[in-house]
């Protein structure tokens, strides 16, 4: 799909506590083997977009680091990019590093003559998305703007999302917030654009705010400028905003067989991250695994159970770890008996035995501290 651009906004409001400090969402690990932004990258790739920009925030080399070679992601290198995008003078002044401001600064990538789609995501959503379809239904509806929402009959777990109110025609009337548990229609931040139009609000973009956001420019277009319409998607989605759901859905996967399958059992839809030139799992005579992701590069002599395991991590024999996740060069020394953890990289579990968290409110051990 030539004529289409994806931007990857980095710019939400996911706060997943002492997890994002030193990173963005976006680079945080997930499953023990891939990063946030893998999900958006290669629904974007498996969908046949290969015009891929990312806007990031801050901690740039975060991302940086972790795409690496960005021919990982792309089904054509040769005709297509992946551009990291940076606003500098957001960075000078942080109150105007806003994603608007980053497009703005950035506005080259739009003067393509073949180009004329735009579609905006990020990376806060794990959900297993064709933006083929979206961009055709998109086209179909005679509109300039689309956005995708989800339909949920509980929407507790939405509390921090925008919600829409859809009228029969898939027009949006309204867009809202509120902390009402009931039904709704969860803006899941996906829109795809008009490359004229999103042109032309760029260019009146300092008449309305020197801050505005892609959120706000959202509710503008919905309240005085044009008719938008509404895509509405019906597949797996999970929202991570606190780090009390990060727990909660990682492990959800172990728990869910029939998700695991929607998102990793589809040989026509793969699921592309940055590769490592680790060894095999090694397990010892007397490893007892069970219910587990385990990375490679990882050495198990004890005991994993419903756990998620990143890559290069030991486990010693006599030690258990239960109901948690390991981030990526931590150890476990003989005797320590995790349960509802998660570790962060480099952390040494050595000295006390017994860690318990609990599952409404798993305990965080920052990168590199040795308990």
């Amino acid at each position: 799909m030539n004529n289409v651009l994806a931007l990857i906004d980095l710019y939400d409001n996911s706060d997943l506590g002492l997890l994002t400090r030193d990173r963005p969402l976006a680079s945080t690990t997930f499953l023990g083997r891939y990063a946030f932004i893998d999900f958006a990258l290669s629904n974007l790739s498996n969908s046949g977009i290969d015009n891929i920009c990312v806007l990031a925030k801050n901690h740039s080399n975060s991302i940086y680091k972790h795409i690496g070679n960005t021919n990982t992601y792309l089904a054509n290198p040769k005709t297509g990019y992946l551009s990291i995008l940076i606003n500098e003078e957001g960075i000078i002044n942080p109150v105007f590093n806003t994603d608007v401001n980053n497009i703005k600064e950035n506005d080259f990538v739009l003067y393509d003559d073949k180009l004329k789609y735009i579609i905006i995501t990020n990376s806060a959503y794990i959900m297993k998305i064709d933006y083929k379809k979206i961009v055709e239904d998109h086209i179909k509806s005679g509109k300039q703007v689309s956005l995708v929402y989800k339909n949920v009959e509980d929407s507790t777990e939405f509390s921090k999302c925008s919600k829409l109110v859809v009228d029969n025609l898939n027009c949006v009337q309204k867009i809202y917030k509120d902390r009402k548990t009931s039904r709704a229609n969860i803006l899941l931040d996906t829109m795809v654009i008009d490359k004229n139009l999103l042109l032309d609000l760029l260019a009146k973009s300092s008449q309305i705010s020197a801050m505005i956001n892609v959120e706000s420019m959202v509710g503008y277009l919905v309240n005085y400028v044009t008719r938008v319409n509404a895509i509405e998607f019906k597949g797996y989605v999970r929202f991570f905003d606190s780090l009390e759901h990060y727990f909660k859905y990682s492990l959800e996967f172990l728990n869910n067989i029939e998700v695991l399958r929607e998102f990793f059992q589809d040989p026509e839809w793969t699921y592309y991250t940055t590769t490592h030139n680790s060894h095999p799992v090694l397990y010892g005579p007397n490893a007892k695994v069970t219910n587990s992701l385990v990375a490679n590069g990882t050495n198990i002599e004890g005991t994993v159970k419903n756990s998620i395991i990143s890559r290069d991590v030991t486990v010693e024999e006599g030690a258990i770890v239960e109901n948690s996740i390991i981030f990526t060069h931590t150890t476990i020394k003989r005797g320590v008996h995790l349960k509802n953890v998660i570790a962060d990289k480099r952390t040494v579990f050595e000295n006390k035995k017994d860690v318990y968290g609990t599952e409404e409110h798993p305990l965080y051990f920052p990168r590199g501290v040795i308990v």
